[in-house]
């Protein structure tokens, strides 16, 4: 038995919410030319399971991508042009070297990033990118070092004067300036209106940008 499923880094079936599309979008006849587009560029694996079934996993060509190679950097060094990828490997790398409050920072701004990111984005197929960027990243991490990076994140994030001295670096560093392909590669052109190319027309990027200031720099009870 063989079966295909059509992912850009996880079998599909790990993630309820991506069927959801599936379930969402009309039948049509017609070919999804950003699909199409996608497959042709796309890295095919096969994992044949316990059971006889053979489950094909393709990965689509800079989906979840880092724009940069960054080491377990201070957030004073990190600028709007790091796309999430980059941030959350960074913090992974800080992770690693127990340097758990520039994991936080890195994190937290890698949240606010993709928040920002998928809000614009018109691609309704785009919204699970965060959480599957996160479980790959973080797939081999142990639980020790999970269970301390959680508890260490929870004390920061209850301390009003670490979350002002974070938020006084965010503001500096201000929005997004990448464009973020490493979400919209994620996609496959299932577009909600109104929209120019990848982005809606209705929102309010100012706004939106204040909403992130407003969640990560607002303490929260451990």
């Amino acid at each position: 038995m063989k079966t295909i499923l059509v992912t850009t880094s996880l079998v599909l079936a790990s993630f309820p919410q991506c069927a959801a599309y599936a379930q969402d979008a009309n039948p049509s006849p017609a070919p999804n030319p950003i699909l199409q587009e996608r497959l042709r560029n796309a890295q095919v694996t096969e994992q044949k399971l316990p059971n006889g079934a053979v489950l094909t996993n393709v990965k689509f060509s800079g989906s979840l991508q880092p724009n940069v190679d960054l080491d377990c950097v201070p957030i004073s060094e990190v600028s709007g042009q790091f796309n999430p990828p980059a941030l959350i490997y960074a913090a992974k790398k800080c992770i690693q070297k127990e340097q758990y409050p520039k994991a936080w920072a890195l994190l937290t701004t890698a949240n606010g990033f993709a928040y920002y990111d998928l809000k614009r984005l018109a691609d309704r197929s785009t919204q699970g990118a965060r959480t599957v960027l996160t479980m790959n990243a973080f797939a081999d991490l142990s639980d020790a070092q999970r269970e301390r990076a959680s508890k260490i994140s929870k004390e920061i994030q209850a301390d009003p004067a670490q979350v002002q001295a974070y938020c006084a670096e965010l503001t500096r560093i201000g929005p997004p300036t990448y464009e973020p392909q490493w979400a919209i590669l994620h996609g496959i052109g299932v577009f909600q209106e109104p929209r120019n190319g990848p982005y809606l027309t209705n929102v309010d990027s100012k706004a939106l940008w204040e909403e992130v200031l407003k969640n990560c720099c607002t303490p929260q009870k451990s």
